[in-house]
C-alpha cells in the first residue's frame, strides 16, 4: 500500500483535502451553513434586464440682469465653473452662455449617485458669490434613464384642461411618493402654454411647449415612471401598479390604461435564462453518469452544482448584483466548469477504491495526487475572468457581474471538490466486488478503441495536424470582421416607434 510522504511538498501545500478529511463534521457542518445562507442570499436577489449604469449629469441654469453675454461670462459663468470644477467625482464640465444666461453642465464618473452629486453641487453654489437678483435652477438627469412604466389617462366626461389639474393633483403626486420612484413625468399636459409662432418674443422662444398624447386615436395624457438609479426595476413597477388599482377604485371617471412597462420583458427574459440554466444543470448530470457509471459518484459530482451557485450567490448578494441577463449568462457559463474539479476528485477517488484502497486512504491518496492541477487550473480559469469584473469606464460597470460571478462560482466549485467531494466520498462511495469488471470499460471500449486510433494517427501525421491547427486559427482572424459588433445585442420587445419631423414654423422678424 502507498504510503503519503511526511515531507511538506506544493502537491501537499495545495491539499486541503487532509484537512478537510481529518475534520469532516467541520467540513459538512460548513457547507451546511453555506447552503442555508446561499438560499437566503438568493431570495434577496432581484430580477433585472441589464446591470444598472448611471451617467450622472448636473446642469446648473443660472440668470442674472446681464446684458452681454462678455460681462455674463465673467459674472457669472466663471464664478461657477471655478467653485464647480472642484467637485468629486467630476470628470468634465461645459458652459454656454448668452446674455444674462447661462447653463453649466457638469458630467461626473459612471456610476457616481446622481442625487449624491446633485447634492454636492447645491452646498457648492451656496458658495459662490453671484451678482444681485441673480437665480439658479439645478436639473439633476441620468443619460441612461428611461421609462419604467407608462399609463395613457382618458375620461369622457372631463375636458383635457380638467383632466390635467386631476392628475396632477390625484394621480402623480399618489405616484411620486411611492418607494423607488425618482420622478413622474406628466405628458399632454393642457395646462402649459404653446408656442404661438404668431406672437413670439425673445422671453417666447425659451419656453417649452407643451407636448400632445394620443391614445388609441383620442386625445389624452399620459405619465411615465422614472425609478431612482438603485432601485429595482421590478419592485418599482409592482408598487405603481397596486397603486394604480387603489387610482382606479377612487377615479371612477378616469380610465388608466398600461401603455407601456419594463417589467414584462424583464420577466420573459430572466425566465428564459434561468430556464437554460436549469436545462444545463440536468444535461451536466445526465452526461456524468456515462463516464463515471456509478450513481453514488454521479450524485457526489453533481452536488457541487448546486453548492458552488449557492456559494455563488452569497458573493453576488454581498456585491449587490442582480439576477439579470449578465450574471444568469455567467451561471450558465460556468456549470459545465463547476462540475469539472469535483469529477476529476471523485473520479480518482473511486479508481483507488476499486484497486482495493479504503474509501479514506483512497481519499487521501488520490486528492493529494491532484490537488496542485485542479487548483492550477480553476486559479488559472479565474486570472482570465477576474479581471473582466475589475475594469474601469462603461465597459467595467456592464461586465463587473459577470466577471466576479464567474470567479466566484469558479472558486466555489474549486473548493466543494477539494473539500465536500472526498468527504462524501468517504461514506458513499463502496468497493466493487474484484469479479465484477467496471462496465464502463465495456461500455466505452469501441469509443476509446477510436480516440486511440484518432491519436495515433494524429502522432503520425503531426504536420498535417499542426498545419489544420494554423489554418483553423488564420481562418477565425480573418472571419472577425465578419462579426456584426455591439455593445448589446438588439432586444426584440415586440414594439416600434416612429418618430416624424414636421416642416418648421416661420419665424417673424423680431427686430
Amino acid at each position: 500500500m502507498v504510503k503519503l510522504s511526511n515531507s511538506k511538498s506544493a502537491r501537499e501545500f495545495f491539499n486541503i483535502s487532509k484537512l478537510a478529511i481529518k475534520f469532516s463534521w467541520l467540513t459538512v457542518s460548513f457547507w451546511i451553513a453555506v447552503t442555508v445562507a446561499g438560499i437566503l442570499a438568493f431570495s434577496s436577489l432581484k430580477y433585472a434586464l441589464f446591470p444598472d449604469i448611471t451617467f450622472p449629469v448636473v446642469v446648473v441654469n443660472a440668470t442674472a440682469p446681464l446684458t452681454s453675454a462678455l460681462d455674463t461670462e465673467s459674472k457669472l459663468t466663471k464664478p461657477l465653473e471655478e467653485r464647480l470644477r472642484s467637485l468629486k467625482g467630476l470628470e468634465n464640465i461645459r458652459s454656454s452662455t448668452y446674455p444674462g444666461q447661462t447653463a453649466v453642465g457638469l458630467s461626473f464618473a459612471v456610476g457616481t449617485n446622481l442625487e449624491t452629486s446633485t447634492k454636492e453641487v447645491e452646498t457648492a453654489l451656496k458658495q459662490v458669490t453671484l451678482p444681485q437678483e441673480a437665480t439658479s435652477k439645478i436639473i439633476p438627469l441620468n443619460l441612461n434613464e428611461s421609462a419604467a412604466i407608462s399609463y395613457a389617462i382618458e375620461s369622457s366626461k372631463l375636458n383635457l384642461t380638467d383632466l390635467t389639474k386631476l392628475a396632477k393633483d390625484e394621480i402623480v403626486s399618489a405616484i411620486a411618493k411611492l418607494p423607488g420612484v425618482l420622478k413622474v413625468s406628466l405628458l399632454g399636459d393642457a395646462t402649459a402654454t404653446p408656442l404661438d409662432p404668431s406672437k413670439l418674443s425673445a422671453a417666447a422662444l425659451s419656453q417649452q411647449g407643451s407636448t400632445l398624447v394620443r391614445f388609441n386615436g383620442q386625445d389624452a395624457l399620459a405619465f411615465q415612471v422614472i425609478k431612482r438609479g438603485n432601485a429595482n426595476t421590478l419592485e418599482v413597477v409592482s408598487r405603481v401598479e397596486k397603486e394604480v388599482q387603489r387610482l382606479r377604485s377612487q377615479l371612477k371617471d378616469v380610465n388608466l390604461t398600461l401603455a407601456a412597462t419594463q417589467a414584462k420583458y424583464i420577466r420573459q427574459a430572466t425566465q428564459s435564462t434561468i430556464d437554460a440554466l436549469l436545462e444545463a444543470i440536468l444535461l451536466s448530470i445526465v452526461v456524468i453518469f456515462p463516464f463515471l457509471w456509478n450513481w453514488r459518484a454521479t450524485l457526489i459530482s453533481a452536488l457541487a452544482i448546486p453548492a458552488s451557485l449557492l456559494a455563488t450567490f452569497i458573493v453576488m448578494a454581498i456585491y449587490g448584483f442582480n439576477l439579470e441577463t449578465i450574471t444568469l449568462l455567467a451561471l450558465a457559463l460556468v456549470i459545465g466548469s463547476i462540475v469539472d474539479d469535483a469529477i476529476v476528485d471523485v473520479e480518482n477517488i473511486m479508481r483507488h477504491v476499486d484497486d482495493g484502497e479504503n474509501p479514506r486512504q483512497a481519499a487521501l491518496l488520490a486528492t493529494n495526487e491532484i490537488g496542485l492541477t485542479v487548483t492550477a487550473a480553476t486559479l488559472t480559469a479565474v486570472a482570465v475572468f477576474l479581471p473582466i469584473g475589475l475594469m474601469g469606464g462603461v465597459i467595467g460597470q456592464f461586465f463587473k457581474p459577470f466577471g466576479i460571478t464567474v470567479s466566484a462560482a469558479m472558486l466555489a466549485s474549486m473548493l466543494v471538490a477539494r473539500t465536500l467531494s472526498p468527504v462524501l466520498a468517504i461514506y458513499w462511495l463502496k468497493p466493487k466486488p474484484s469479479t465484477s469488471p467496471r462496465r464502463e470499460a465495456k461500455t466505452w471500449e469501441k469509443f476509446a478503441q477510436s480516440y486511440r486510433n484518432l491519436l495515433s494517427w494524429s502522432l503520425n501525421h503531426r504536420n498535417i495536424v499542426i498545419g489544420l491547427a494554423v489554418l483553423s486559427f488564420i481562418a477565425g482572424i480573418a472571419l472577425i470582421p465578419l462579426i456584426p459588433k455591439g455593445f448589446i445585442p438588439k432586444l426584440d420587445r415586440g414594439e416600434f416607434n416612429i418618430a416624424y419631423t414636421a416642416p418648421l414654423p416661420k419665424i417673424p422678424d423680431l427686430a
